[in-house]
């Protein structure tokens, strides 16, 4: 890769980087989205549709708002697994 072309990238990530209105999420929205995820998660998998491919993203997702959250994955297995009300 020549210079020229990784200084348009850099340039290119810095303009988004200054011009993203978003913050960071707050611990609240994690949670919360968490939450929601999981019971998405759940009514996929009681779903008679062929939804892999959502339902892996939908995992993923869990996860990672999951360790964002500071849970440890056998506590995040645990409550994806576990009935929601």
């Amino acid at each position: 890769t020549d210079v020229k072309t990784v200084d348009a990238a850099e340039d290119m990530i810095r303009r988004h980087a200054s011009n993203r209105p978003e913050k960071p999420r707050s611990v609240q929205e994690i949670s919360a989205r968490y939450q929601q995820a999981i019971k998405q998660y759940q009514m996929l998998m009681r779903s008679q549709n062929d939804n892999r491919e959502q339902r892996v993203m939908l995992y993923s997702e869990i996860k990672v708002l999951g360790w964002c959250l500071g849970r440890d994955e056998h506590k995040i297995v645990q409550e994806i697994n576990l009935p929601q009300r």
